[in-house]
């Protein structure tokens, strides 16, 4: 077996294991055994619930945090040019960065009501800060001595901002929006379970509803598999990315 295909069966395995102790502790009916999870997750699949459940949550997730990318780096890109601003939204990110999901959870059911505004809009809330951050430390971090340049010459800022700007955060950024995409399908599980009716989350909470344990261990085994194929195809090489441009870019200082 190929050494990168290893940790993958050793964690299924292992995985199956608890499964089966969990099993034989508690008995099917609270915990089902590793054949019944994958028999249900199999009815899901041949069905096409599961695809379209798992659609609906990546889609929420990603368009949460897209929305979030895009203010976060231009309200980044303000506040990292204007240094009074960044020190006077400390505060603010700092409070919005340390606020659980379930705040902006409560509050959107409450204004929206329940369906896709919820995981949109927490996703949005909960990763926006990081990509606010990311972006306006990045600025920060850049040589003071290039925006003095700019300025001695009458540099436009338009090209400033295509020249070394923007390719000056990228390393950083990449960096941010890695943890932001981490966070974000978490986040949209979440909101889903607490208030919407559609989406992975939803249904592992009708799952528990039901007491429906062999389809709750499916959808769960579905959020897990989803996770392990963000983090491998996309987050790791985003931080492996990040890693290579903060090397180049630490290399051309020296």
């Amino acid at each position: 077996m190929s050494k990168v295909l290893l940790p993958y069966a050793f964690s299924a395995l292992a995985l199956g294991f608890l499964l089966w102790l969990a099993n034989q502790l508690l008995g099917s009916g609270l915990a089902p055994g590793p054949l019944a999870v994958m028999e249900a997750w199999k009815e899901l699949a041949l069905s096409g619930e599961l695809f379209r459940e798992l659609g609906i949550t990546v889609l929420r997730g990603l368009t949460g945090v897209l929305l979030a990318n895009l203010a976060g780096i231009a309200l980044g890109l303000a506040a990292g040019l204007i240094p009074a601003l960044l020190r006077l939204t400390a505060p603010l990110v700092a409070a919005l960065q340390s606020c659980p999901p379930v705040v902006w959870i409560s509050l959107v059911m409450v204004w929206a009501g329940t369906g896709s505004a919820v995981p949109i809009a927490t996703v949005f809330a909960a990763t926006l800060p990081f990509a606010f951050s990311t972006t306006a430390q990045g600025i920060m971090g850049l040589n003071p001595r290039i925006f003095a340049m700019s300025k001695l010459y009458g540099v436009p800022r338009r090209r400033q901002l295509g020249r070394f700007i923007l390719p000056g955060i990228l390393p950083g950024w990449l960096g941010g929006f890695s943890a932001v995409l981490s966070a974000g399908w978490k986040s949209a599980a979440v909101a889903e379970f607490l208030g919407s009716h559609q989406g992975i989350g939803a249904k592992i909470f009708w799952s528990y509803h039901k007491l429906d344990m062999e389809a709750l261990n499916a959808w769960a085994l579905t959020l897990i598999v989803l996770g392990v194929i963000l983090e491998t195809a996309v987050i790791t090489p985003l931080r492996r990315k990040a890693a290579q441009l903060e090397s180049r870019g630490a290399s051309r200082n020296v």
